[in-house]
């Protein structure tokens, strides 16, 4: 039984600079960034013009002119300092962080992730080193069509490298909190690139942090079905495979709204849907908290595009006749369909829909989707976490990651406890001396050696000034 699709007026909206944001620096707010789902960015397809390091050296060695500034491609005795010193190592940090978790960022979304305007310029000293050692990648835009302004890093965007520098380099000079600030303790990774799909990621979350009542938000690094819904909760999930969803919005009772957005019609849509279906089939909502939106979002300037808003609700009413029922912990439940031309009707502008994270839910009989209703998924979705379930952990957590947008990070709590505390006031449990029996006891004794003095000496980090 096809299901029936509500038939919704067209929602009122307003300008983003009519809001008050979060977030303070005005020349990168929502209000003022580039609008990367209305500005006609992306035709003829949906990735940017990317350049690295080794291309630009390539090209230069063999008598091609570099498409970069010659700053760009300082040498290892010149980058190196650059990525190590004390100057600036907290907003550096940041900036990889957030590259980290949301894979592909402009310019713009990464000063207004870190609070930190250097950003705007690639040729600053940190992004420029990030290049020249192969850490980062630069892209830009294909069709810079409204890019015309004030803003320097306007048609710029940064990745993650598909490169090993981060751990041959970098890592070995953090302490174990950066580490943890950087990485949230989830591999450097530069795969799952997708330009277009993680910059509407990265900006939905930051939409969402600056003008709605929420906890917090997260990046794909942090959206895995193991994070999710295993490992981040302290459990185990049964053959975890590598799904991840774009983000995940963070009510403040610590509901987790995890959104997929969909650019097109793909014959992977109802596999992808089914998989989320079984998980939350196989995860209460009271032990999980996890709710799924699948945002859809085409190509608004193409006009033989087809908006694949339909085909994910087939798609959703066909798998959910495999799931039976309507109740709280139900896939039909907890699988909405939302559209990002619903909630952003157009450049820079909000609707009243994405104030609620208004979605439609299949509802029916019980044996598949009769037809689809509205919720509001920050003020209609019920939520009551079981006792043992620590469902705000996450934000209380969310500040020690250089992803978190600032002005949630900047709430004055001492995290001390968490990461420098001697370990019988943080609540960690202490090593027992050595055993009776070494023979037969696990793991390492207390006071064993570690490697060679070189391995156990201080961060290089806190060996040096400067």
């Amino acid at each position: 039984m096809s299901a029936q699709h509500p038939r919704r007026k067209t929602p009122e909206s307003i300008h983003a600079s009519m809001l008050p944001s979060a977030c303070s620096l005005d020349a990168v707010s929502t209000a003022q960034r580039v609008d990367p789902y209305w500005d006609e960015l992306w035709v003829p397809g949906s990735h940017a013009n990317w350049t690295t390091a080794y291309a630009e050296r390539y090209r230069r060695d063999h008598g091609a002119a570099p498409g970069v500034p010659p700053r760009l491609l300082m040498e290892h005795d010149e980058y190196l300092p650059l990525l190590t010193t004390n100057r600036g190592r907290v907003n550096r940090q940041n900036a990889w962080s957030v590259m980290h978790a949301y894979r592909t960022v402009t310019a713009e979304q990464l000063a207004a992730f870190t609070g930190c305007r250097t950003f705007l310029d690639y040729r600053s000293a940190p992004l420029a080193a990030s290049f020249a050692s192969d850490l980062t990648d630069f892209g830009w835009f294909p069709v810079p069509r409204r890019l015309a302004g004030i803003h320097p890093g306007r048609n710029i965007l940064y990745r993650p490298a598909a490169t090993d520098v981060f751990k041959r380099l970098i890592a070995p000079t953090l302490t174990d909190p950066e580490l943890l600030t950087v990485t949230g303790g989830q591999p450097w990774s530069s795969g799952g690139q997708y330009d277009r799909h993680n910059v509407l990621g990265a900006e939905l979350a930051l939409r969402a942090a600056e003008v709605l009542p929420m906890g917090t938000v997260m990046g794909e690094s942090f959206a895995s079905v193991d994070l999710l819904l295993g490992s981040g909760l302290g459990k185990t999930v049964k053959k975890p495979d590598n799904r991840r969803a774009d983000g995940v919005i963070v009510r403040l009772d610590g509901l987790r709204i995890a959104y997929e957005i969909t650019a097109t019609a793909s014959r992977g849509l109802e596999n992808k849907v089914r998989r989320w279906a079984q998980a939350l089939a196989a995860h209460p909502l009271e032990t999980s908290g996890l709710v799924i939106v699948f945002i859809a979002a085409p190509h608004p300037d193409r006009k033989d595009g087809k908006n694949p808003l339909t085909a994910i609700r087939n798609a959703v009413s066909d798998v959910l006749r495999d799931f039976p029922g309507t109740g709280t912990d139900s896939p039909a439940a907890r699988i909405g369909v939302a559209s990002w031309a619903d909630w952003f009707p157009a450049r820079h502008e909000l609707s009243e829909l994405f104030f609620r994270l208004e979605a439609d839910f299949a509802i029916g009989d019980g044996k598949g989707a009769a037809k689809w209703a509205p919720r509001g998924l920050l003020d209609e979705q019920k939520f009551e976490p079981w006792k043992t379930f620590d469902a705000t952990a996450v934000i209380e957590n969310a500040p020690l990651l250089g992803a978190t947008p600032y002005w949630l990070r900047e709430s004055g709590k001492d995290y001390t406890k968490l990461i420098g505390s001697p370990m019988d006031r943080s609540g960690e449990p202490v090593p027992h001396p050595t055993p009776a029996n070494p023979k037969t006891a696990k793991g390492r004794q207390l006071g064993a050696g570690v490697g060679s003095a070189k391995d156990t000496q201080l961060p290089r980090r806190l060996r040096i000034i400067g």
